[in-house]
């Protein structure tokens, strides 16, 4: 669901989390949580690029 004035690619890249979140089955639940899933997601992003 986009948000009012949202961009796009924002709504985008909130529902790719939002899946990697329900495909990982992970909770996020305090800043150390979302400092792991970005780090993870930023590891997967650099394994993808050439």
């Amino acid at each position: 669901m986009s948000r009012k004035n949202e961009s796009t690619q924002k709504a985008v890249m909130r529902e790719m989390m939002k899946n990697y979140l329900k495909d990982t089955n992970t909770n996020v639940h305090d800043g150390a949580d979302v400092k792991n899933v970005m780090r993870d997601s930023v590891k997967t992003f650099k394994l993808g690029s050439y």
